[in-house]
C-alpha cells in the first residue's frame, strides 16, 4: 500500500513536469514565432510598403494629382454658385409723400423678402488659362518623379542597414572566437604557470588580453543591436520587433561598369536629374503664366433670379415669384498695377535661370559622386583580394606562436600579437566585402538602376 502511494505521488510529479516542459515549449516557439526572418529582398519589399517617409511622399504625389483639378477647375471649367436669403422687416420703413393736396405716410415694402439667384461665370479667354493647368500639371510629374528617387534612395538605405547587420554580426563571431581563444591560451598558461614552467608576467599577459576581450564583444553585440535598430525603422517595424537577417557576409563579385556608360545611364535615368529638369520646364511656364498677366480676360456671366415679396396675410403656398435672367460678358484690362506685373513677371525669369544653374551643379556633383563611389568600389575589390588570403595565414601564425609558447620557445607577447594581427586582418576583410556592396548599391542609386528594377517588377 505505503508502494503504491509513493509510485502514485512520483506519476503526479512526473505529469506535472511534463506540463511545464510543454507550457514552456509553448512560449519558446510563440517568441519564436514573434521573430521575423528577412533576407535583402523581403527587406526591401517591406521597406517600400511600410517605410514612413516613403508613405508621406506618395501621399503628397496624391496631393498634387489633385491639384490638377484644382487647376482644371478655377481656369477652364465655368463656376457655379447658388444664393438664397431671406428677410424680415421687424419694423418697416416708410414712404412719406407731401403735394398740395395730400400729405401722408405709407409702409415700405413687405413683412417678407425671399431671394434665390443662380449665378454661373465661365472664362473665355486668359492669357494664362491653358498655362495654370500645364503648370499643375508638370507640379504633379515632379512629385512622381520625387517618389521615385525616394525609392532609389530607401533602397539603398536599407541595402546599407542589411549589410551593416551582416559586418556587426561577423563581428559578433570574431569577438566570439577571439575570447575562447584567449581563454584557451588563459587556461593553458595558467597550467604552465601553476607548473613552473612559465613564469608570472606571461600569465598576467594572457588574463590580461582575455579580460580586455570581454567589453570589446559587448561593443559589437551592442553595433548589432543598433544596425538592427536602424533597419527596423526603415522596415516602419515598432523598435521592440524582434528581427533576424538569415544571410551572411560573403563576397561575390559585380560585374564591373564602365565610366562611360555609368555617365550616360546617370544622365538618362537619375530621378533628381528628371526632378530638376521638370522643375526648370515649371519655372519656364510660370514665367509665361507671370507675363501673360498683361493680357485682358474674358468671362462669360449669368445670373437667374426668382424673388418674392408678401405680407404675413398671404399663406406661404400662395407667394408670388418674379423671375429674372441675365447674360453678359465682362471684359477686364490690365492698364497699370504699379509695375508690379513687370516685376513679377521679371522674378519668374529669375527663378528660371536659377533652375538652370542648378540643374547644371548638380548633374556636375552627381558625376563627381560617381566617380568617387567607381574609385572606392575598385579600392574595395583590391582590400579583398589583399586581405583574403591573409586571413587564413593570420590565423595560421596565431597557432604557431601558440604551439611555440606550449613547447616554451616563444613568449605571451608574441601569442597576444598573432591574435591581435588574426584580428585585424579578419575586421579589414569583412569591413572591405560590406564596402564593396555598399558602394555598388549607391551605384545603382546613382546610375538609376533601382527604378529600372522597380519598373521590371
Amino acid at each position: 500500500m505505503e508502494y503504491r502511494q509513493i509510485n502514485s505521488g512520483v506519476n503526479v510529479k512526473l505529469v506535472k513536469i511534463l506540463i511545464m516542459i510543454l507550457l514552456f515549449q509553448s512560449f519558446l516557439s510563440a517568441q519564436t514565432e514573434n521573430e521575423i526572418k528577412l533576407n535583402l529582398e523581403e527587406s526591401i519589399k517591406i521597406a517600400l510598403e511600410n517605410n514612413s517617409d516613403l508613405k508621406q511622399i506618395k501621399l503628397d504625389y496624391k496631393k498634387a494629382k489633385e491639384q490638377v483639378w484644382e487647376a482644371y477647375g478655377t481656369s477652364l471649367f465655368p463656376s457655379i454658385d447658388g444664393n438664397v436669403s431671406y428677410q424680415r422687416a421687424v419694423k418697416q420703413g416708410v414712404i412719406i409723400i407731401e403735394t398740395p393736396f395730400f400729405s401722408g405716410s405709407f409702409p415700405q415694402g413687405t413683412k417678407n423678402t425671399l431671394t434665390a439667384s443662380v449665378s454661373l461665370e465661365q472664362p473665355l479667354f486668359t492669357g494664362a488659362m491653358f498655362l495654370a493647368t500645364r503648370i499643375a500639371e508638370t507640379f504633379a510629374n515632379i512629385s512622381e518623379e520625387n517618389v521615385e528617387y525616394s525609392k532609389s534612395d530607401l533602397i539603398t538605405k536599407v541595402k546599407e542597414a542589411y549589410y551593416n547587420i551582416l559586418l556587426a554580426q561577423e563581428f559578433v563571431k570574431l569577438g566570439n572566437l577571439n575570447l575562447n581563444l584567449a581563454k584557451k591560451n588563459l587556461d593553458d598558461t595558467e597550467s604552465m604557470y601553476n607548473a613552473g614552467l612559465s613564469p608570472e608576467y606571461d600569465f598576467l599577459k594572457a588574463k590580461v588580453n582575455y579580460q580586455n576581450l570581454i567589453p570589446a564583444l559587448t561593443e559589437v553585440e551592442n553595433q548589432l543591436n543598433l544596425s538592427k535598430n536602424n533597419m527596423k525603422f526603415l522596415l516602419g517595424f515598432d523598435l521592440s520587433q524582434k528581427i533576424t537577417v538569415t544571410d551572411s557576409l560573403k563576397y561575390s563579385e559585380i560585374s564591373d561598369m564602365e565610366m562611360n556608360e555609368a555617365i550616360k545611364m546617370l544622365e538618362e535615368n537619375n530621378k533628381l536629374i528628371n526632378q530638376l529638369k521638370l522643375d526648370q520646364e515649371l519655372k519656364d511656364l510660370t514665367a509665361s503664366y507671370q507675363f501673360s498677366k498683361h493680357f485682358p480676360e474674358l468671362n462669360l456671366t449669368g445670373t437667374y433670379q426668382a424673388q418674392a415679396q408678401e405680407n404675413d396675410d398671404k399663406s406661404f403656398s400662395n407667394w408670388y415669384y418674379i423671375n429674372s435672367f441675365y447674360v453678359g460678358l465682362n471684359l477686364k484690362v490690365p492698364i497699370f498695377k504699379g509695375f508690379s506685373i513687370d516685376s513679377k513677371a521679371e522674378q519668374a525669369e529669375i527663378d528660371l535661370l536659377k533652375a538652370q544653374e542648378e540643374l547644371i551643379k548638380t548633374k556636375r556633383n552627381l558625376i563627381n559622386q560617381l566617380e568617387s563611389t567607381m574609385l572606392n568600389i575598385n579600392k574595395a575589390k583590391e582590400q579583398i583580394e589583399a586581405y583574403e588570403l591573409s586571413v587564413s595565414e593570420a590565423f595560421r601564425g596565431y597557432e604557431i606562436s601558440k604551439q611555440r609558447f606550449d613547447a616554451g620557445l616563444g613568449t605571451q607577447l608574441e601569442v597576444t600579437n598573432a591574435l591581435v594581427v588574426f584580428s585585424q586582418t579578419k575586421v579589414n576583410y569583412l569591413t572591405g566585402v560590406r564596402d564593396y556592396y555598399v558602394y555598388n548599391s549607391l551605384l545603382d542609386h546613382l546610375v538609376g538602376e533601382n527604378n529600372i528594377l522597380l519598373n521590371k517588377n
